[in-house]
């Protein structure tokens, strides 16, 4: 049974999370105080609920110790923020914090993010030989593409980052709770940074152009998407395929097609775009507006929500755009953290 250590200052905090999460985990409560650390060390938990104050008080170097401890360095930190605190909450992601979760709480969402959070650490510390291999891969090829397209740098990183974080909290919703399988969820975030990986096909001269297409120009571009679903599927062909491999083909070829069938390559409508391809689309033009290019200027958080807003129902799937919207501020948080200021616009 997975261990959860949860440290706050609020008594009735502890209770209400001792009995959210006890039937499913081991749970030990302990009050803010100096033997946090010693605790954590005897008992090495699998999870830490670590109250956000203490980045803000004498308490502050348990945290400090922690990062610096080799038995609990890998441990991942859930903070609990007071209230909506927008400051705090870029904080705790700057310092490395897998999560955030807003006090007061519904039981709801402490537990399913406990949940997400566990079944991560699972993934990234039991990882058979040939998961590591298949990240190797997908990391090289992702790396790759960035080589090939200069003006597009950061491009893969930045929308897996916004992509993790509308899957997590679909994965919230009622209505998406059960919509992609569970062993699938670790296999589109490997596959989702090879999105773009058929640019490697495209011609220097248009891929790495300084001004905008032309017509005929546009079009040979969007041969990309073909070009990616190609390659993958020669690489199914020749090792049999492992289960991330089509879902990087679908994302691939399917993350410029639009809710209204105006996309391309085949003109897909509503739900004949797979989710995560509907999920990748936002992730993708909202890092592609918020980026710098040779033919613009990088928009603001701000001009780039409402962008996604107004395509609500016409490029994107309206569902997807309001979980966009409830979490916006973490795009504006990762968002800021790329562009190296202390809050994007």
């Amino acid at each position: 049974m997975k261990h959860v250590m949860i440290v706050d200052h609020d008594s009735t905090i502890l209770k209400l999370a001792e009995q959210v999460l006890q039937k499913k985990y081991k749970v030990s409560t302990i009050k803010l105080g100096n033997h946090v650390i010693e605790f954590a060390k005897q008992n090495l938990p699998d999870l830490l609920l670590l109250e956000a104050s203490i980045l803000e008080t004498d308490s502050r170097p348990i945290y400090k110790k922690i990062l610096e401890d080799p038995r609990l360095k890998e441990l991942p930190v859930i903070f609990l923020i007071e209230g909506n605190n927008l400051e705090m909450e870029q904080k705790v992601l700057n310092l490395g914090a897998v999560e955030f979760i807003i006090k007061p709480f519904a039981p709801e969402t402490l537990l399913s993010r406990v949940n997400i959070q566990l079944e991560l650490q699972s993934y990234r510390t039991n990882g058979t030989e040939a998961e590591k291999f298949q990240d190797a891969i997908s990391v090289s090829f992702a790396e790759l593409v960035e080589f090939r397209d200069e003006t597009t740098g950061g491009h893969l990183k930045n929308t897996t980052q916004y992509f993790k974080i509308l899957l997590e909290e679909m994965f919230l919703t009622e209505e998406y709770k059960n919509a992609i399988p569970m062993e699938d969820r670790k296999a589109l975030l490997r596959s989702a940074p090879l999105h773009d990986i058929g640019k490697i096909g495209i011609n220097d001269d248009i891929l790495r152009k300084a001004s905008p297409l032309d017509y005929h120009e546009f079009e040979y571009m969007k041969t990309h998407t073909t070009l990616g679903k190609q390659a993958f599927e020669k690489i199914i062909q020749e090792t049999g395929g492992s289960r991330w491999l089509y879902l990087a083909k679908d994302m691939a070829y399917c993350h410029h097609e639009r809710w209204d069938g105006t996309g391309y390559p085949n003109g897909l409508k509503g739900e004949e775009i797979p989710l995560y391809a509907r999920v990748l689309t936002i992730a993708d033009v909202y890092d592609a507006l918020t980026s710098t290019r040779t033919y613009k200027e990088a928009y603001t958080h701000k001009v780039a929500m409402d962008i996604i807003i107004e395509g609500k129902g016409s490029l994107f799937d309206p569902s997807l755009v309001d979980i966009f919207v409830k979490v916006n501020r973490r795009f504006k948080q990762v968002l800021a953290r790329k562009q190296k200021t202390p809050e994007a616009n």
